[in-house]
């Protein structure tokens, strides 16, 4: 039995995986926003579905889409991350999931140091 890649991010803002058998194990913070800055808006209604927990039928009904279509999209995302094998769906929630608590965690600081001064 595979286990699944656990990313994280560590104190030099590099993500990296528990387990290094995939391709795409470490990101620096930067190369992580380079790839998601290109993602263009329909992939990006498409993550924000995936993040509500939303499977490819209810995602294609809410964006009236073809099914065929989000999967199109899903391989699209996964090349773009490099994800490859085993369940890439929970892959690719995982790596976008901590991205954003990521960013909510710098947001959350920033304005904490902020209250601070």
């Amino acid at each position: 039995m595979r286990r699944a890649k656990k990313l994280d991010l560590n104190a030099s803002g590099t993500w990296f995986s528990a387990t290094s058998r995939d391709q795409g194990a470490f990101w620096t913070s930067q190369m992580m926003e380079e790839q998601f800055n290109q993602v263009g808006p329909r992939e990006r209604q498409i993550i924000d579905l995936l993040l509500q927990g939303c499977d490819n039928s209810e995602i294609a009904r809410q964006l009236n889409i073809a099914e065929r279509t989000v999967k199109a999209h899903f391989n699209r995302l996964f090349l773009r991350f490099g994800i490859k094998g085993g369940i890439k769906r929970v892959k690719l929630a995982t790596l976008l999931y901590r991205r954003q608590l990521c960013m909510e965690r710098q947001q959350n600081g920033g304005s904490q140091a902020n209250a601070n001064a």
